[in-house]
């Protein structure tokens, strides 16, 4: 598309809101890992209670899957979205929809290895890997919103 045709504020719209809350998702992953909650639901990809309210003894793990849920689906539109009308951060935001599906790959991996270091590492360096990646994302969709802005007064 043109660059008449692309609408900023979805763009920023879109990649900042898929940054923030991969921003949460990983202060509420810090939590249970300092608190030592990191096996305290066993179960994968829900915790026992399945889609009800959590008990307290989950709720920070069960409250993460769900958190990641809403990130991944909120990187996977941003993508689509990037791929289709913002050609300057259709490389980072396509790299982000494939990081955010190794990160869930890696959480189950954690799960299911009941903590394994090696794998408590990856998931650690991937998510680091993922939020820069969705931060270039942002600031690209930012940067090519404010030229437009810009271009438009004159």
């Amino acid at each position: 598309m043109e660059l008449q045709q692309f609408r900023p504020k979805v763009a920023v719209g879109l990649s900042f809101s898929a940054l923030a809350m991969l921003y949460s998702v990983m202060l509420v992953g810090v939590y249970i890992t300092a608190s030592h909650q990191g096996l305290s639901c066993q179960d994968w990809p829900l915790c026992p209670n399945g889609f009800g309210l959590p008990s307290e003894k989950h709720f920070f793990e069960h409250y993460h899957r769900f958190m990641v849920v809403i990130a991944a689906s909120l990187i996977y539109v941003t993508a689509a979205y990037a791929a289709r009308n913002v050609r300057p951060a259709r490389k980072t935001a396509i790299i982000t929809a494939i990081l955010v599906s190794v990160q869930i790959v890696l959480g189950m991996l954690v799960v299911n290895t009941k903590l394994e270091p090696l794998l408590v590492a990856a998931h650690l360096s991937t998510g680091i890997l993922l939020f820069a990646m969705a931060l270039l994302t942002f600031l690209e969709s930012y940067r090519l919103a404010r030229k437009r802005r810009e271009s438009s007064t004159l």
